[in-house]
């Protein structure tokens, strides 16, 4: 490979806040709104030009989750986010699931902003660092503008990536591309008998998955459901294996494949299935659908072994899928910091937890969680210094702050304050 040496040049320095949230999805905006209802003045760098990343852009317009079964375990931001949706009639309750409309989702995601003053970097990339040695003052954006700055005591990594893991030489940790889960482009078609189509699908379960792996798309994970709007539904089905979702060329090469597996799929079912006969493509996801990818090795490492396990430093709830039977999980603040630096903190899928357990993290509602502790924590710290420090907290501020906001976690009344070389130790 040939190289070429970047000449140096000054950058600008366009904004300077308390915190700054990078990637404005499900997580980061979550972090954001909290952040800034903690008190703090908050910016948000978003590579699109809306937010709700995965949940808008990648179309995944169901939340699951939300309950243990019975109960719900995740409340706070998310059920924030669902009574708005609830007062435009944008949702739909499926069981303890709860669908709803994407555009509706941008619309509220942008009143939030706007309603806590919180500065939106639209059409941003993140794409290096001002590092110090104990942690970063900035983050260089890049877009139509050029090369800026913008600085901050405390950052928040949301992109779903770890990129700042990646910028910091944060140790982190990426299974090889084939072992990593499917990367999926939704789509939304019109025309359709979503009843007639649930009925034949349910009844010729193997015709059905005999369709799809005859256009060589696997059946190991994903569907499809009604959505809000009359004669309309969605699939989650376009699946594309072997994909480093850091890597542009696969990213590529599986925006292209999705497109084509897309139309090849509308053009078998408008010819087989009942209820599709006049079906049409409305669209396909602007970006799309990525379950897992980069998660840094944390202050704590979650494990199969923590399932039974309280944490006194506990700040969300995640849905049991291991098969113990115990509905739901606690989630501890160590598995949000890393050790090697002070200022940073991260939400969604890229916390520190064990490959195998990634689905009970990566779903929209519990990054909304993960990202609300990460906003209120970095809006706390930020205020002590002028360089946030995520190790020495008040874990039990936290808490309290969290339940202010309306969210569920075990809070436990044992708590100690706490302590970064205990919590690795634990």
């Amino acid at each position: 490979m040939k190289y070429v040496l970047e000449p140096q040049r000054e950058l600008p320095i366009i904004g300077e806040y308390d915190v700054i949230v990078l990637g404005g999805g499900p997580a980061g905006i979550s972090a954001a709104v909290s952040s800034a209802k903690t008190g703090a003045k908050t910016a948000i760098v978003e590579r699109y030009g809306y937010l709700g990343g995965q949940a808008t852009g990648g179309l995944i317009i169901l939340l699951v989750g939300l309950t243990d079964g019975k109960q719900k375990i995740i409340k706070g931001f998310c059920e924030d986010t669902i009574n708005r949706l609830n007062e435009l009639g944008a949702t739909e309750n499926i069981g303890n699931h709860v669908l709803f409309d994407p555009e509706s989702m941008k619309y509220v995601f942008d009143c939030f902003i706007q309603e806590n003053q919180i500065f939106p970097y639209f059409h941003n990339y993140v794409s290096n660092v001002i590092k110090t040695e104990n942690g970063i003052t900035g983050v260089v954006l890049e877009g139509k503008s050029g090369r800026r700055v913008i600085k901050a005591r405390a950052f928040v990594d949301a992109t779903g990536d770890a990129d700042i893991a990646k910028y910091c030489n944060i140790p982190f940790e990426q299974e090889s591309k084939d072992k990593t889960l499917p990367v999926t482009l939704g789509f939304r078609v019109g025309g359709v008998d979503p009843d007639r189509i649930s009925k034949f699908i349910r009844e010729n379960p193997y015709y059905y998955k005999s369709l799809l792996t005859s256009m060589g798309i696997s059946i190991k994970i994903g569907g499809w459901t009604k959505t809000v709007h009359k004669k309309e539904a969605w699939f989650n089905i376009s699946h594309v294996e072997n994909i480093d979702i850091t890597d542009t060329q696969d990213l590529t090469r599986a925006e292209i494949i999705g497109r084509r597996q897309i139309h090849q799929i509308v053009k078998s079912f408008k010819s087989s299935m009942p209820g599709f006969e006049e079906g049409y493509l409305i669209d396909t996801a602007p970006q799309i659908g990525i379950r897992d990818s980069r998660r840094i090795k944390g202050v704590y490492r979650y494990t199969n072994e923590d399932i039974a396990r309280t944490f006194t430093d506990s700040i969300a709830k995640a849905p049991d899928y291991s098969g113990s039977g115990r509905g739901s999980i606690e989630i501890p603040y160590g598995c949000l910091i890393s050790k090697e630096i002070n200022n940073v903190i991260f939400a969604g899928r890229g916390i520190s937890v064990d490959h195998k357990l990634i689905d009970m993290f990566r779903e929209i509602p519990c990054c909304m969680a993960t990202g609300q502790a990460a906003g209120i924590a970095a809006a706390i710290t930020s205020e002590k210094s002028p360089m946030a420090d995520f190790h020495n907290i008040d874990v039990k501020q936290l808490q309290e702050k969290l339940l202010s906001q309306g969210a569920l976690f075990k809070y436990h009344d044992n708590y100690s304050e706490f302590n970064l070389e205990t919590a690795m130790q634990i």
